[in-house]
Order: C-alpha cells, then sequence, then structure tokens
C-alpha cells in the first residue's frame, strides 16, 4: 500500500509512523490538522500548532508501559490528513470549511482527532460528530468558558465557541474553568443543560472534592447522562506549568495524571467518539509543550481504544 493522495507519510505524519500503519485504509485513527487563527485576543501563534503537535509526535515513544501495548498497532494505525487550507476563510466560513474537512471520515469505529489552531476550530469538528450522533454530549477540558455570546462583536470568537455548542442544542460538560465573565456565570446558572467543574472545586486540596480525581471525576462521568462524549480539549486547561505554549495561559489547571484519570473514565463509561486539540501557540526553541500535547494525545487514545474493548454491561429492560 501507498499512502494517498491528501495523506501524510513516514516522515510527515503523525507519530512518524510508517506503512502500512499510516495508511488511511486501514487505520483506525484519522488525525485531520485544521490550522485556525483569527480571533486570538492575547498571544498569536496557535495557527502553527498542528505542525508543532505532529513534529513533535515523531518523537513519542510508541510503546504504552500502563497500557503493555503499541497504541496505534491496536487501532490498526494512525493516518495523518494533509493540513486544511484556510487561507482566506474566517468565522463562520472557517467553521464550515473544518466541518466538510472533518465529516466525510466520522463514522462508527473510527476516532477523528482534529487537531486545530484556536478553540473556534472546534466548532466545525464538533458539527461534524454531532450529525453522526446527534445525542453526544461535548466535554470541554479549558481554563475558559468560552461562553460569551459575542466577544470583541463577534460570534465566532474563540471566547465564544462554547456558547455555539449550546446554541446548537448539544449538553455541555465544562472541567476546570478557572477565568469566566459575570454573563458566562448567568449562562451557566440558567442553562440545564450545562454542567460546569470549576478548577477551584476539582483542584484546589480545599474545595468540595478535596482536589482527589477518585472524588470528582465520577461526577463528571455522572453529568455526562450516558451520552457518547465528544472530547474538546483546549490545552489552557491543563496547568500552565505543564504547557505553557498557550494563547492564554492561566494558572491552577488540571495536572497529568487527573486528567488521565478522567479520559479512562471517560472511555470506559459513556465512551468517547472524537476528539480536538486547540490552543497551543509554540515558543521558538522551547519544544517540551507541543511534545507534552503529542504525548498526552498518544496516551488518550490508548484509553479510548482500551475503553472500546471492555464488555458493556447490558441495559436493564424497564
Amino acid at each position: 500500500m501507498t499512502v494517498p493522495a491528501g495523506w501524510l507519510g513516514q516522515d510527515r505524519n503523525f507519530l512518524g509512523i510508517g506503512e502500512p500503519w499510516c495508511n488511511p485504509a486501514q487505520a483506525g485513527v484519522y488525525v485531520m490538522p485544521a490550522p485556525y487563527e483569527h480571533t486570538s485576543s492575547y498571544i498569536l501563534g496557535s495557527d502553527k500548532g498542528p505542525s508543532a503537535i505532529i513534529e513533535a509526535s515523531q518523537q513519542v515513544e510508541l510503546y504504552d508501559e500502563t497500557l503493555d501495548s503499541e497504541i496505534y498497532r491496536d487501532w490498526g494505525g494512525v493516518a495523518t490528513a494533509a493540513p486544511l487550507d484556510l487561507k482566506g476563510k474566517v468565522d463562520k466560513a472557517a467553521v464550515e470549511a473544518i466541518e466538510a474537512f472533518v465529516q466525510p471520515h466520522v463514522k462508527p469505529g473510527r476516532l477523528v482527532v482534529t487537531l486545530t489552531g484556536e478553540h473556534t476550530g472546534a466548532l466545525g469538528a464538533i458539527r461534524a460528530h454531532a450529525r453522526q450522533w446527534p445525542d453526544l454530549c461535548v466535554v470541554q477540558i479549558d481554563a475558559h468558558g468560552d461562553l460569551r455570546r459575542a466577544y470583541q462583536d463577534n460570534p465566532y470568537s474563540h471566547a465564544s465557541v462554547m456558547a455555539r455548542v449550546v446554541q446548537d442544542g448539544l449538553p455541555l460538560v465544562q472541567v476546570g474553568i478557572r477565568s469566566i465573565s459575570p454573563e458566562e456565570i448567568t449562562t451557566i446558572r440558567n442553562t440545564k443543560t450545562i454542567s460546569t467543574f470549576f478548577a477551584a472545586q476539582i483542584c484546589d486540596p480545599g474545595g468540595p472534592y478535596k482536589g482527589q480525581a477518585a472524588k470528582w471525576v465520577p461526577a463528571v462521568v455522572k453529568a455526562c447522562k450516558g451520552r457518547p462524549v465528544y472530547l474538546t480539549f483546549d490545552c489552557d486547561g491543563l496547568d500552565a506549568s505543564l504547557v505553557p505554549a498557550l494563547g492564554t495561559p492561566e494558572p491552577g489547571g488540571l495536572g497529568w495524571y487527573d486528567t488521565l484519570a478522567l479520559v479512562t473514565a471517560l472511555a470506559n463509561g459513556p465512551g468517547i467518539i472524537g476528539m480536538d486539540i486547540s490552543e497551543i501557540a509554540p515558543i521558538e526553541g522551547f519544544v517540551a509543550p507541543q511534545f507534552t500535547v503529542a504525548r498526552l494525545i498518544y496516551r488518550i487514545l490508548g484509553r479510548i481504544r482500551a475503553g472500546q474493548k471492555r464488555p458493556r454491561r447490558a441495559k436493564r429492560s424497564r
């Protein structure tokens, strides 16, 4: 097999894997780079994030000692599409272009991982998955609420992307929020389809969950109400000490192992059917942030696949 046009070969793809493992004809994971940036309000450069993550991923060890397997083999391979050209497209046009880029590849049994720049790009990927799974629940790992009706008069701002998700009628579970406006607080309090787990509640040892993942992770899973999960992962949801190369960094976020505990519980419970990664703004000469994110993606892939292999309990008849 040879990699078809529109897909990246070994020297350019996510993980740097060769044939047949990078071929979309057999791969169970598709990585879709959509490097969009237009409304970033602080540090620019998130459109360089997808390529930086892919480049760094080629140094990730392919064996996962926590699962005793090479994850890419468990999936039948990981294929990486050529990056989407978004020149000349902004706001609604960019979101629609990303949706059209992702949607043909979304189907049961395949996991699509969209790498975008600013968080706005996630909206297209979420809508593509909602076409296949209209009952999905969006789980947002993020420092920011992203629930403003519009920011700087733009409803397609990165600060408004989750407002569009809620407007689409999708339930939203937010995790790690620690930077938010009064408008967004009002929206959370008045919208039954939003469940928010603030960082101060789940990460602070003095909070109601005592900073213990064993206590707060089950609550997040319960909030999904058994719906299949789409994971939208703004990297500033992690503590900025882990990933400082961000458009809008915030201290006090999720740690590495707590994040993996949450992903594992979601994968083993309702299941994760798609995901995106956003908001890495690479710092020249400093590769640790994109390597951290690349390794995290690979670990997440392993936990999603392991969750798929778990026997599911039969639903009780009424």
